[in-house]
């Protein structure tokens, strides 16, 4: 398949999409469906009071946010696969490269984790709702 078909195979077909524009919207933790409205309700994921606060809808197309009770349980699921990949690089970095000792890998592996933990929640979270809900192009929409 070339390079011009495929743009075309992604273009027309609803929930098909471009893996570039799907990471990006992903990662800014956009909705979902329309790419525009904030999946939190502060930026800051260090906001401690609203952290993890999502709005019910999005504020741009009206998507559900609250798709069903413990959706975002299965959030696990993608957060726990990201804890590994930096688990994993910081222990090749930490004990490899700069031949820390156990007990300071595992007290700077802790706190770092930590650190990270609400960062790697929302993204968890920003994964799971873009693995159920597909992009709409404005022209697809009904």
């Amino acid at each position: 398949m070339t390079q011009q078909d495929t743009k075309a195979t992604n273009d027309g077909i609803p929930g098909v999409d471009k893996p570039a524009l799907l990471l990006s919207s992903i990662v800014r933790m956009k909705c979902p469906r329309c790419r525009k409205g904030d999946l939190f309700v502060t930026k800051n994921p260090y906001s401690f009071k609203n952290s993890l606060t999502m709005p019910d809808n999005c504020q741009v197309c009206g998507q559900d946010f609250k798709i069903e009770p413990g959706f975002y349980i299965g959030a696990l699921w993608t957060s726990f696969p990201i804890v590994i990949l930096i688990l994993a690089l910081l222990s090749v970095i930490l004990l490899v490269l700069l031949g820390l000792s156990l007990e300071l890998f595992f007290v700077l592996i802790t706190i770092f984790l930590l650190a990270l933990q609400p960062p790697i929640i929302r993204l968890g979270r920003s994964i799971w709702i873009h693995i159920f809900v597909g992009f709409e192009h404005p022209g697809d929409r009904t």
